[in-house]
């Protein structure tokens, strides 16, 4: 682990590690507060595609 923070290459990818871990983590805290309104979102959506099939005759 030494040998990785000394070299610049490797301490590029752990900083890019660390970001991606921050972005993803942050991501994540955002869709559990804000699950019912996805889920919501997501029904709606769902309910347009329906509508506009059986709309055109290809309801089944």
């Amino acid at each position: 682990m030494r040998q990785l923070l000394r070299n610049h290459k490797g301490q590029n990818t752990l900083e890019y590690i660390l970001m991606i871990v921050f972005v993803v983590g942050i991501v994540m805290i955002l869709f559990k507060l804000f699950q019912p309104q996805f889920q919501g979102l997501v029904g709606q959506v769902t309910d347009k595609i329906r509508n506009a099939i059986s709309s055109m005759g290809g309801g089944g």
